[in-house]
């Protein structure tokens, strides 16, 4: 009996040993898996996080000091009233959210009478050596006896068939004719696009309205724009530039070798916010990119993590309306938030972009806020990305009508960007 027991219990100690073995066993590999591949989902490094708390003190990149938060029901009106079909998502819903946008973030357009001149000032056959015809189009919008005029460059690829469009707000600069067909430039890599069959088109922001505040009269806002319209809600920058996208993909779709039901807009940072407000202005982008957007673009507003609406109203005040300021340390008043702004882009696709070491814009606030717009793609029936946990490091996410990736690097918009939309596009439209 009592040898029994004896070897019993040594049996359970030996049981309990190789329980303890076997644990330790599989955290070494799981931490060798950590070391040599990816982990399951991306976390900031504390060592970015120190970095960005150097450089920029008095703003959040702690994850345990964001404020609780409650957001908006996309498919919740104001009175309360459950959004239960399609039908009434695009007669009442919608409609609410975008005017609600419209009155508190980005400004009301004003309703002015207005004509556009396009003018090709230049032209390129046989670009990149593959049949492609690249042209430079002044475009000039005259009101009122007066006009402003802003040139972009389209490059379509040599195709038996219609092909898909990407507009790309380009906030850095403009790439002439010349300069797009002769040299490669990561921020915009043409010739990448076009050997994949897309055509494309670019201009620059401050062409069309200077990314100055004090440069109002040098733009087109000061050409269309009703005095006597309420001074809060007036439309800015990001919404002018939004605007233009829109002129340059009427060139376009004139255009027989364009397919006019697969076009895409494109930005980066602010040209990022840009494109999110021109997808959601203008029903006939197929498909919206928004890459490292944060504040006032992807990014969840009721977070104050990294840049936040005070910062960024107060340093850019020629951005958003002025409407948008008085949220300024209170964005839990905010009537709306920008996972709201991603909803309206349904039923239509949409990709999200961050980068690692660029807390400044939030990637996981830009992750959540595209997750948080899902109900509304539910609602239509679509795939959309429902996981909580953001994705490995350089490891797209595409489900269905969303995609989100996470690179490796700074702010910045790389063709290794490029790459993971343009497959993601692909599943799209091809």
């Amino acid at each position: 009996m009592a040898s029994g027991v004896l070897t019993g219990s040594l049996t359970q100690q030996s049981a309990m040993n190789h329980l303890r073995l076997t644990f330790a066993l599989v955290l070494a590999a799981s931490s060798v898996a950590t070391a040599h591949g990816a982990p399951q989902t991306w976390i900031a490094k504390q060592s970015v996080i120190k970095a960005n708390q150097k450089k920029r003190p008095g703003f959040n990149f702690d994850e345990s000091k964001v404020p609780s938060y409650k957001l908006p029901d996309p498919l919740v009106s104001a009175t309360g009233k459950a959004v239960t079909t399609v039908q009434d998502w695009k007669d009442s819903q919608r409609p609410a959210i975008l005017k609600l946008f419209r009155e508190h973030v980005y400004g009301v357009r004003p309703d002015a009478h207005y004509t556009v001149v396009h003018k090709e000032v230049g032209r390129r056959e046989n670009a990149f050596g593959v049949g492609a015809t690249a042209r430079q189009i002044r475009t000039t919008v005259k009101s009122n006896d007066k006009s402003h005029s802003f040139d972009f460059v389209i490059v379509i690829p040599n195709s038996d068939a219609p092909v898909p469009v990407i507009v790309h707000i380009n906030n850095r600069y403009l790439i002439p004719i010349d300069k797009t067909v002769d040299e490669f430039d990561p921020f915009w890599p043409v010739e990448k696009m076009v050997r994949r069959g897309y055509a494309t088109a670019a201009f620059h922001t401050s062409d069309v309205d200077p990314d100055e505040p004090g440069r109002y009269a040098d733009g087109i806002r000061a050409l269309l724009d009703d005095p006597g319209t309420d001074q809060g809600t007036r439309w800015r920058c990001l919404s002018s530039w939004a605007w233009a996208a829109s002129r340059v993909l009427d060139f376009a779709l004139e255009q027989p070798e364009i397919d006019s039901s697969r076009t895409a807009v494109a930005g980066n940072s602010r040209a990022g916010k840009t494109a999110l407000w021109a997808g959601a202005e203008d029903e006939r982008f197929a498909l919206t990119y928004s890459n490292e957007s944060g504040c006032g673009g992807a990014s969840l507003s009721r977070r104050a993590y990294g840049e936040n609406v005070a910062r960024i109203t107060a340093v850019f005040p020629h951005w958003f309306c002025e409407r948008f300021t008085s949220y300024s340390g209170r964005e839990e008043a905010l009537p709306v938030d920008q996972h709201q702004l991603i909803s309206l882009l349904a039923p239509r696709a949409v990709y999200v972009g961050s980068a690692d070491e660029d807390l400044w814009a939030d990637p996981k606030g830009e992750y959540t806020s595209l997750v948080k717009a899902g109900p509304v793609f539910d609602l239509f029936g679509l795939k959309r990305i429902k996981q909580p946990e953001m994705p490995p490091l350089n490891t797209p996410r595409q489900v269905g009508s969303t995609g989100y990736h996470i690179r490796t690097g700074r702010h910045n918009l790389t063709e290794q960007d490029w790459g993971y939309f343009l497959d993601f596009a692909d599943s799209i439209f091809k």
